[in-house]
């Protein structure tokens, strides 16, 4: 056969090979479809919407999966870790985190709604204390077990809101009796709508406590939030990626959740493998207890709450 005889049959190959090509790119690697913010909604909407799905949470929710970075403990040592983790909460503010390691415990962090306590194996010892209590200056572990459920996007975004002037800080409170007075404002970016949260103090100055980052996108729930001292420098960011819902009408969860401590360059990433509603664990039970070398004198081994 000549030259000129299979110089067509190359160029069929070639074509095919093109067409194929083609084919490959438009069907299967494309980027996907980018996200499109909706139109932003008033604050008491957009708060409205997150905290109607963390509503759904019927009971006490378990997740666990692989957690790993790197955190401080108690006694201020820095330590790395990859670790198996299980987290339970119940509302308001029940929570027990626990991280294992080979099945032996690395950290122990939970609350209930008097008290909080922390455990480091590296320390050897746990760390108690209540809210009522003036603030340790020892405990500096980086994460608080007061603030975990709301890192996780579990807790409700304080409402009503209530609009206030520095002139007159006593004239508004978000946050109930026992609190700065506070002021909420919304900002809109591109991709989020932030709710930001300002507390006075008795002096009438603001400070920037908190902020939750709303998604502009559907299901348009918490994506970020973030904790600040009272200077109003960040303490802790968490952000909340991979929703997806429980069956039955359940809530959608976050299944990854990265917080950082940038003043300490803490960083903590649990991957969720599983949620779960567990109806046989209340807030009575044993996992919201305080444990008993934080219980003091006086109270029975079997102590619940």
């Amino acid at each position: 056969m000549t030259p000129h005889h299979r110089t067509p049959s190359v160029r069929f190959t070639g074509g095919v090979a093109l067409f194929g090509l083609v084919l490959l790119v438009s069907s299967g690697c494309e980027s996907p479809p980018k996200r499109l913010p909706q139109t932003p909604l008033s604050m008491a909407e957009a708060a409205a919407i997150a905290n109607a799905n963390i509503a759904r949470i019927g009971g006490t929710l378990r997740a666990v999966g692989a957690v790993d970075g790197q955190v401080r403990s108690p006694g201020g040592r820095r330590r790395s870790y990859h670790v198996d983790g299980v987290l339970f909460y119940h509302r308001p503010s029940f929570v027990r985190f626990e991280l294992k390691a080979l099945g032996h415990r690395q950290f122990l962090f939970g609350a209930n709604l008097e008290e909080y306590w922390v455990y480091s194996k590296e320390e050897g010892r746990f760390h108690c204390g209540r809210y009522d209590d003036v603030e340790d200056p020892e405990f500096t572990v980086d994460i608080r077990p007061d603030n975990l459920a709301d890192a996780l996007g579990l807790t409700p975004i304080p409402t009503p809101f209530y609009v206030g002037s520095q002139d007159d800080p006593s004239s508004v409170s978000a946050d109930g009796p026992g609190r700065e007075p506070t002021t909420c404002i919304q900002r809109v970016v591109d991709d989020y709508q932030q709710i930001l949260f300002v507390v006075y103090d008795q002096q009438g100055h603001p400070t920037l406590e908190k902020e939750y980052w709303l998604d502009r996108c559907a299901p348009r729930l918490i994506r970020q939030v973030i904790f600040r001292d009272g200077d109003g420098v960040v303490t802790m960011t968490s952000k909340l990626d991979d929703y997806r819902p429980l069956p039955d009408g359940g809530p959608a969860l976050p299944h990854l959740m990265t917080a950082d401590w940038p003043q300490t360059a803490g960083r903590m990433r649990f991957q969720v493998r599983q949620w779960a509603i567990v109806p046989t664990v209340g807030p009575g039970g044993i996992q919201f207890a305080p444990p008993k070398p934080c219980r003091g004198p006086g109270l029975p081994d079997n102590f619940r709450r």
